[in-house]
């Protein structure tokens, strides 16, 4: 199981490197932008799909909240 510290050391990561999140499921979440990921300590809040707004600016159009225990392993995003 993920840890809090483990989610939060990488979303904190200078330079930031964008990751995908791999679930139970078999889902896969890609973590693009530091600042999109909410935290808790045991549930974690993720965007599923973006847009933008009016001048330009990303935004969250749907997000999913997964309990920790579900986090499978992160992964580098190929570019």
């Amino acid at each position: 199981m993920f840890r809090t510290e483990d989610l939060l050391s990488r979303i904190e990561d200078r330079p930031f490197r964008p990751f995908r999140v791999h679930l139970t499921d078999g889902d896969t979440i890609d973590v693009l932008e530091q600042g999109t990921v909410m935290v808790g300590r045991t549930t974690v809040v993720l965007p599923k799909r973006f847009g933008r707004d009016e001048t330009g600016r990303l935004v969250a159009e749907s997000w999913r909240t997964i309990a920790l225990i579900h986090i499978v392993q992160l992964s580098e995003i190929d570019e």
